[in-house]
């Protein structure tokens, strides 16, 4: 009887399936082997029609066990299962069942779940992922339940296995590659690693002598492999791979955990990377298996980028490019091939291992997932990423079909005609003859689409390099050498006009550093990347400067291989990096100090030259999270302010931030520090003396208050942090059984460990220096105060300096709400009313005693700080006058010079005119003030006495020509005196 018999709507169902003549064909042989298709409710009827018109491999299944039909009808078809839901539906360990039983079990369970699987996906009910996902559960629930069925069964043998000190040896699988990723395809082996606890104990005995902890988990992990793996009238549940461990083949079957750490610490390659970046626990003691990633993940993940991965994914490419182009077919490899499934994933992991250290965002182990991640992290351009996530869904939807076919591990398109014809038709190319070629041409299309996104990442960059347009000249530079006649002639017409250093900058470049030679790896690349890192050079503000510095930092780098690899995967970044060596010594020095700041450069975090406080403390946070201990956390925080640094004044020397942008933004890098720095001192002494409480049981609290350029928000690149410690009152710290402290003693414990946390030295340099010589008493006086300490002692009388330091205070960390009771009670000591005494006469006494012992101008020195009409003039003028004022208003009251000024000048506390000289001076020094600290790598305020030296700060500063020096100088000249007149008449001819 035809299937077509039972009525239009099995016509209608035919009709729609993949391939109708297999499901015709199945149908029948069902109804051959008794089966009443009739029985079957409609939504049944469907997902079995769809199933056998995908595979005929099905209607094998369903002839010889036509019970599997159930799972058609079963209520939970369209839920997406997991673990734990097959776990139960596997029939869970049964104590003393027969191998037999147990194996045939198994076997029967997997055929009735990809049945429903393939019926689902064939129906277009799930996509991709949720076919791996199904499929990478039910692995893991099979795993779960052969684990607990050999472990008793060796238990039984040998006895319970046991640690040395008498604890449970217990094993943990992982799982690898696409079943720890979640996304096995139909006909997946399972790539396994059997670790266990410890290789010093033994089983306790049972029907057997007792064995070794190695002996026993190495009987368990291979028969755990024949459960799974093994062939039999019932056919496999899971090919089971070892071949993953460490070593490999030769390793042994199952591994300590501290064996297994140690040998990827030492011998660990870049493909073991990528493997672990999937790795998660899929049976047995899960938590063991956790820590064990946890302990190996500053080997899979490098703290800096690592663009050495690049070119062993090459060659890994190359080998498997060659192993495909040997086989018959191999074009048609949907895995393999040119634009295949491994160049997405190799795309994927080569990029996850590259950020991963400094982006763990990025570190997602399903391929589809960490598209998504790489995207959002900048990593990748979302069109691309996209675009990648489109094409690895076609690319697992055909390759599920395909193996859907006969339950085969091929990922080879099939060349029949008919079989192709039904692959179009399953994924949805249309119900007439051509879904076949249809499906040919979008696969060409995905492949083309796959393979440029992959040839950008690992050939884009030698593209890029090859564009240069110099970089055969700059070939011919690289090999003078001294003695040679025409080195110097050759040198100067390409710029360079120091030839001695430019002759050994060039040996540098041809060789790395004579002391810590570079790796062959490292000599290769340097070898392909100098004649274009060289031309660079000659195209840059100044080549002598831009090749001695390139100099320096191979010579600081050791011309390591991951840091030329970064310059040479990022050609853009490279430029930038010698043009910068030839513009700014204060970069120099500091990337040549600090070369893993690259990461920064590539990252693209350089370029914002904005960023608030709340971003700031959000990124500061996340670098102190993976964090082990303190002296980690002391090096992640100084990591931070140094790449916070670099951003700030790339971008100050670019001309998108103004000195005021400047320091507001370093002033707000100082605040995230200080934050940080607080509440990890805090956290510290919490633990070993307990909260401190006040009198009456309330919670104490502290401050840190900044003053002077951090209490204004003009922090420069080389200021310390004036800061001032506060404590809300009396009390004590008291934990239960140990030593009281009294809140004094706590609150100067915890200033310390700030200042420590900030100025210590470590491997990373420090962060912030740090100045309490302002507080109460000064040098003399405690660390930290009371808040009713410090309001007494500024309320008997301070002296003037104190008061006008006090002009400055801002709250910058800790307790915001004693912050701002500070600064309540120091405006209401300085802003009550107008002050008993003009404060002018002794803050000029003070600015002119800075002039004499700071300024310091005699012989043509000229000092746009302390020396007359500086900036400390216009800083001066201005407290003079909130002090002064301040009691008339909120708006003159801001520790922040050019809005305190402005503000002055609205009141009328200041004639316009005056005022405008005092803020054109005050902005052009500070823009001379900035250029100075970037282009010279020092703290200095003076002009360069050297001509060429302030030209070159003139052209920094847009004064061009061959007079910029002159005409520089006479600039600042112009400005001070104008100020110095505005000084003058702030301090002895009244306000206006």
């Amino acid at each position: 009887m035809s299937p077509y018999s039972y009525g239009d709507a099995w016509a209608r169902l035919l009709d729609r399936a993949a391939n109708p003549q297999w499901a015709g064909i199945g149908l029948a042989r069902l109804r051959e082997a008794g089966v009443d298709l009739s029985a079957l409710a409609p939504e049944a009827r469907a997902r079995l029609v769809a199933a056998l018109g995908s595979s005929p491999a099905l209607a094998s299944w369903l002839g010889r066990d036509p019970g599997l039909l159930g799972v058609l009808e079963d209520p939970e078809f369209e839920r997406i299962l997991g673990r734990d839901d097959y776990l139960p539906r596997l029939g869970g360990g049964v104590a003393g069942e027969p191998r037999e039983i147990f194996y045939r079990r198994l076997r029967v369970a997997r055929r009735r779940e990809l049945l429903r699987i393939v019926a689902k996906e064939a129906q277009g009910a799930a996509p991709v992922e949720v076919t791996a996902s199904e499929v990478s559960g039910l692995a893991e629930a099979a795993l779960e339940a052969a684990l607990a069925w050999a472990l008793e069964e060796l238990t039984a043998r040998f006895g319970a296995p046991l640690t040395d000190d008498g604890g449970r040896n217990l094993p943990c699988v992982l799982g690898m590659g696409k079943l720890g990723g979640g996304e096995l395809n139909l006909c997946s082996d399972v790539d396994l690693i059997f670790l266990f606890r410890t290789d010093r104990g033994r089983t306790a005995g049972g029907a057997e002598p007792p064995v070794d902890a190695g002996t026993f988990h190495a009987h368990l992990a291979a028969l755990l492999a024949d459960i799974l793996g093994k062939v039999t009238d019932d056919g496999l549940v899971f090919r089971v791979d070892l071949d993953l461990r460490p070593e490999g083949r030769s390793g042994k079957l199952a591994q300590p955990v501290e064996a297994a750490v140690s040998y990827y610490q030492s011998w660990g390659q870049t493909w073991e990377r990528a493997v672990l970046l999937k790795a998660r626990p899929v049976a047995g003691d899960r938590d063991l298996g956790w820590q064990f990633l946890c302990d190996v993940e500053p080997f899979v993940f490098r703290r800096s980028l690592d663009y050495t991965t690049v070119e062993d994914f090459k060659e890994m490419k190359r080998r498997i490019d060659l192993s495909v182009s040997r086989r018959a077919g191999g074009h048609e490899d949907l895995k393999l091939g040119r634009g295949g499934i491994r160049e997405v994933e190799f795309l994927v992991q080569t990029l996850q291992l590259i950020h991963g250290g400094k982006l763990p965002q990025v570190r997602g182990r399903a391929t589809l997932t960490a598209l998504v991640q790489l995207a959002r992290a900048g990593v990748l351009e979302t069109p691309v990423a996209e675009g990648l996530s489109r094409c690895y869904r076609f690319l697992r939807a055909l390759e599920h079909a395909v193996q859907g076919l006969q339950f085969l591990q091929t990922h080879r398109l099939p060349r029949d005609p008919e079989e192709r014809e039904t692959l179009g038709r399953r994924l949805g190319f249309g119900a007439v003859k051509g879904a076949g070629h249809a499906l040919v041409e979008a696969l060409d299309a995905v492949r083309e689409e796959v393979h440029a996104a992959y040839a950008a990442l690992f050939h884009g960059a030698s593209r890029d390099w090859e564009e240069e347009p110099g970089a055969d000249e700059a070939r011919a530079l690289l090999g003078l050498e001294e003695g040679d006649p025409e080195a110097a002639s050759r040198l100067g017409a390409a710029g360079f006009h120091d030839a001695p250093r430019a002759l050994e900058g060039l040996r540098l470049l041809r060789r790395g550093p004579p002391r810590g030679p570079p790796s062959p790896r490292a000599r290769r690349t340097l070898e392909r990347i100098a004649p274009f890192l060289l031309d660079a050079a000659s195209r840059s503000p100044d080549p002598d400067r831009a090749l001695v510095h390139l100099g320096e930092f191979l010579a600081a780098s050791g011309a390591r291989a991951s840091y030329l690899s970064l310059l040479e995967e990022n050609p853009p970044t490279a430029r930038l990096l010698v043009t910068l060596f030839g513009t700014s010594g204060f970069l120099s020095r500091y990337l040549v100090a600090h070369p893993e700041l690259l990461d920064e450069l590539v990252l693209g975090s350089a370029a914002q030259p904005v960023k608030e406080i709340a971003a700031l403390t959000r990124e500061l946070e996340q670098a102190l999270e993976p964090c082990r201990d303190d002296e980690d956390r002391l090096d992640a925080l100084r990591r931070f302010r140094n790449a916070e640094f670099l951003r700030i004044a790339l971008n100050d020397l670019w001309g998108a931030l103004g000195p005021e942008g400047v320091g507001r933004q370093i002033t707000l890098v100082a605040e995230a520090c200080l934050e940080a720095a607080y509440r990890l001192a805090r956290e510290r002494l919490v633990e070993k003396y307990g909260d401190p409480r006040e009198s009456d049981g309330a919670p104490a609290r502290f401050a840190v208050l900044g003053l002077g350029k951090l209490g204004g928000r003009e922090i420069d690149y080389h200021s310390d942090l004036d800061v001032l410690f506060l404590y809300s009152g009396a009390g004590e710290a008291d934990r239960p059984g140990g030593q009281a402290l009294s809140n004094s003693e706590f609150f100067a414990r915890l200033a310390q460990r700030i200042m420590g946390v900030l100025s210590t030295r470590t491997r990373e340099g420090i962060a912030f220096r740090m100045d309490a010589r302002l507080r109460p008493s000064g040098q003399a006086g405690p660390l930290v105060a009371s808040l009713s300490g410090f309001a007494a002692y500024h309320g008997r009388g301070s002296q003037i300096w104190e008061r006008q330091t006090l002009v400055k205070l801002r709250a910058v960390a800790g307790d915001a709400s004693l912050g701002r009771e500070a600064v309540a009670v120091v405006r209401r000591l300085l802003y009550a009313g107008p002050p008993a005494e003009d404060p002018r006469l002794e803050i000029a006494r003070m600015r002119e005693r800075i002039v004499r012992e700071v300024g310091r101008e005699a012989g043509g020195r000229v000092d746009v700080k302390a020396g007359p009409g500086g900036l400390v003039d216009v800083e001066f003028a201005v407290q003079a006058l909130q002090l002064l004022h301040g009691w008339r208003g909120e708006a003159l009251r801001s520790p922040n010079t050019l809005e305190a000024l402005c503000a002055l000048t609205a009141e009328g506390c200041l004639a316009d005119e005056k005022a405008a000289a005092l803020k054109e001076g005050y902005a052009f020094l500070r823009r001379v003030e900035a250029k100075l600290r970037i282009l010279l790598d020092r703290p200095t305020d003076t002009l360069p006495a050297e001509a060429l030296r302030l030209a070159e700060l003139a052209r920094g500063l847009g004064f061009g020509g061959d007079a910029g020096g002159r005409s520089l100088l006479e600039e600042v000249l112009r400005h001070r005196g104008r100020v110095r007149e505005s000084f003058e008449a702030v301090f002895h001819r009244g306000d206006q």
